[in-house]
């Protein structure tokens, strides 16, 4: 199978494997917001987001690292699985102790000291399926991912609203998160044997001395990356309380859906970019310059539609006065986006070149300047000054990546079509904020079908399309 056809059939597995996980997801929260109010929804919210905190020290990079050492020695898959997945448990039994300590030392009341229980099996269950996906990412086969995680997140969304229909307790939904957490578990297992037909889950903690520098290097990454993104909200519930959680996450909420396209990419192109920089360094820096591109020309009008039409899409989302305050932060979230999108493939980069050490040091620095800002934002400003640090925050992180990352930067970012790209954009903000009270609905697809226009026949080549585009999304071959 050539490399451009592997690449676009992991592409349509990873698009419906992430989209289905992040919009059951997003759908079921902005469900549970607008029937049960900022202050439950934030109790909710606020024990997920925990348990997401929990999972990152549960996998402490071992994911991740995990993918890029079977894509790169495939022949060793069955000694490298059992090495990490002891490595794996054991971190997760450490994690769930840890989640559990919340339970007891949390000012929340009953009710929300029983969520944070919840969903620490929630936390143990999701860390040990997501290395299970690792392997089928190491493989570069993740159609086996895509089959488990439309299955779970469909009976998810399914039982969900049958709960929210017959107004069932936000402990009862939490408990329906576990239960489809165990169903993708076991699905997981079972295409693994699949995968890999010798596999062993026998525990094996011998060895692992070789490994822990790069565990470790890779964990403190990730966990510090973690906490650069989503520190505001433990924070916030700490030094300010579940409502201003509430309407934090409720725009948050709203740009995770964006947000799949650069994990799309990255769950595709990691193990093809690790394999790559072994094999042939010219193809590595052709397929990142690609992903580059496709990710700056996505990102804009989507930045362009949250920042405008912020207030509509508030208002028709949550149908209520009790979320206008998430405006102005919606409003910056697609400032945000717009810095995340272009900073993943140079930090992408970084991982596949053995360089994670350089990525672990910039996001400790981050999560340290994250903290400080937010330690003087959040007590005067609340929701709205942790938003303000958190674009603050992610310019910072951008910046060092592009810095780190310098020939690539200057060869990527400065040419004639990224500025006349930037040029458009600003005089179009400029022209739409002047006419912003025109329904999104009409304004919205005009916006976008501009921008994929110009992205097809202008911004990427030929080439570019042929990696990134399958045959049968382009619908403007057409018109040719």
């Amino acid at each position: 199978m050539s490399e451009v056809v592997r690449i676009r059939k992991n592409s349509i597995f990873s698009f419906f494997s992430i989209s289905s996980r992040l919009i059951a997801n997003v759908v079921l929260f902005l469900i549970i917001a607008r029937f049960y109010g900022p202050t439950l929804y934030g109790q909710f919210v606020f024990a997920q987001s925990l348990s997401l905190v929990f999972i990152l020290i549960a996998d402490f990079g071992i994911d991740v690292l995990f993918v890029n050492e079977v894509a790169r020695d495939r022949k060793n898959a069955i000694k490298l699985f059992s090495q990490y997945f002891s490595l794996k448990i054991l971190f997760c039994f450490i994690a769930l102790a840890g989640m559990d300590i919340f339970f007891f030392v949390s000012n929340s009341d009953f009710q929300g000291r029983l969520l944070i229980l919840v969903f620490s099996a929630y936390m143990m269950l999701t860390a040990i399926s997501n290395f299970l996906y690792s392997l089928f990412k190491g493989f570069e086969k993740l159609e086996y991912e895509m089959k488990v995680s439309i299955t779970t997140n469909v009976v998810l969304l399914i039982v969900t609203i049958v709960l929210l229909v017959i107004r069932a307790s936000v402990l009862s939904i939490a408990i329906a998160f576990v239960s489809t957490r165990i169903l993708g578990f076991v699905l997981a297992v079972r295409y693994s044997f699949v995968v890999l037909p010798d596999i062993s889950y026998k525990l094996v903690f011998s060895g692992l001395n070789t490994i822990k520098n790069k565990v470790i290097i890779f964990g403190l990454h990730l966990v510090f990356n973690y906490l650069v993104f989503q520190l505001d909200t433990i924070l916030l519930a700490i030094w300010k309380g579940d409502y201003d959680v509430g309407i934090y996450q409720s725009a948050f909420k709203l740009i995770l859906i964006p947000l799949l396209i650069p994990e799309i990419l990255i769950n595709v192109l990691t193990p093809v970019l690790s394999r790559l920089n072994v094999e042939n360094k010219k193809q590595w820096g052709y397929v990142g310059n690609a992903m580059s591109k496709f990710l700056y020309i996505t990102i804009i009008p989507i930045s362009i539609i949250l920042f405008v039409y912020s207030d509509q899409i508030i208002h028709i989302i949550y149908g209520s006065k009790n979320y206008v305050n998430a405006i102005p932060i919606l409003r910056i979230f697609a400032l945000v986006i717009f810095f995340r999108f272009n900073l993943e493939t140079f930090a992408l980069m970084l991982t596949t070149s053995n360089k994670q050490n350089v990525r672990m040091y910039i996001v400790i620095v981050a999560a340290l300047l994250n903290f400080v800002l937010n330690y003087f934002a959040i007590p005067h400003y609340g929701a709205v000054g942790a938003a303000v640090v958190a674009l603050i925050t992610n310019f910072f992180v951008a910046a060092l990546y592009w810095i780190t990352t310098l020939p690539f930067f200057y060869q990527w970012f400065f040419n004639p079509k990224i500025g006349v790209v930037f040029a458009v954009t600003l005089v179009g903000i400029i022209i739409l904020w002047q006419f912003k009270y025109f329904t999104v609905f009409v304004m919205a697809p005009l916006i976008l079908f501009g921008f994929i226009i110009i992205g097809y026949y202008y911004f990427l080549n030929i080439d570019e399309r042929r990696i990134l585009i399958p045959d049968r999304f382009r619908l403007f071959t057409l018109l040719h």
